[in-house]
C-alpha cells in the first residue's frame, strides 16, 4: 500500500505542477480559465502532500507547514518549468516568471526539506548566486527570443487564436510544437 500511495502522490505532485506550468503559459494573467487550471493545479498538488504525509507519517513536515509551504511550491514549479518552456513564444513573460518561480521554489524546498539538514549560511550562498545565473540567463533568452524567433512560435493572446484559426473553442494546440 505504501509504494501505489506514494506512486499516485508523485503522479498528483507533477500533475498539479504541469497544470500550473500550463496556466502560466497560457494566460494565467489574462484569461478566467487558465485561473482556473491554475487552482485545479495547487489543489492536485496539496492532494500529493496530503497523500505522502498519510503514507510517510514520520516526515517532519507539519501539516499547516505542508499546505502553507505547497502552494508556494507549486506555484514555483509552475512558473519555472511553464515560463522555460514557452520562452521562444512568451519571452516577456517568462523573463520575469522563471527567475520568480525559482525563488518561490527555493523557498519552498528549504522551508519543507532544508531547514533541518542545511545550514542558513550555505543556503544564501547558493541561493544568491543560483538566482543570479537563472535571471542573467533568462535575460539571455528574452532577448535572443525577441531577436530571432520574434515571428515565429505562438502567442497566447486573442489576436492571435484568431488569427491562427476561427476557433470558438479555445486556443487550437494543433498547430504549434512544445
Amino acid at each position: 500500500m505504501k509504494f501505489s500511495l506514494g506512486h499516485i502522490a508523485t503522479l498528483c505532485k507533477y500533475t498539479g505542477i504541469s497544470f500550473i506550468a500550463g496556466a502560466v503559459t497560457h494566460g494565467a494573467f489574462s484569461e478566467q480559465r487558465s485561473m482556473i487550471t491554475a487552482a485545479i493545479g495547487v489543489a492536485i498538488y496539496l492532494i500529493a502532500g496530503v497523500l505522502e504525509k498519510i503514507s510517510n507519517p514520520q516526515t517532519s513536515n507539519t501539516w499547516t507547514n505542508l499546505l502553507a509551504i505547497g502552494v508556494i511550491a507549486s506555484v514555483g514549479l509552475g512558473f519555472f518549468t511553464g515560463g522555460l518552456q514557452h520562452f521562444p513564444d512568451s519571452p516577456d513573460r517568462s523573463l520575469w516568471v522563471v527567475p520568480v518561480g525559482f525563488l518561490m521554489s527555493l523557498i519552498a524546498v528549504y522551508w519543507m526539506e532544508g531547514r533541518p539538514h542545511a545550514k542558513i549560511k550555505g543556503v544564501l550562498i547558493y541561493g544568491g548566486i543560483s538566482v543570479i545565473i537563472v535571471t542573467i540567463a533568462s535575460i539571455y533568452a528574452a532577448n535572443y527570443f525577441k531577436a530571432h524567433l520574434s515571428a515565429g512560435g505562438h502567442a497566447h493572446g486573442a489576436a492571435e487564436m484568431s488569427s491562427e484559426k476561427d476557433n470558438s473553442k479555445g486556443h487550437d494546440h494543433s498547430t504549434h510544437k512544445h
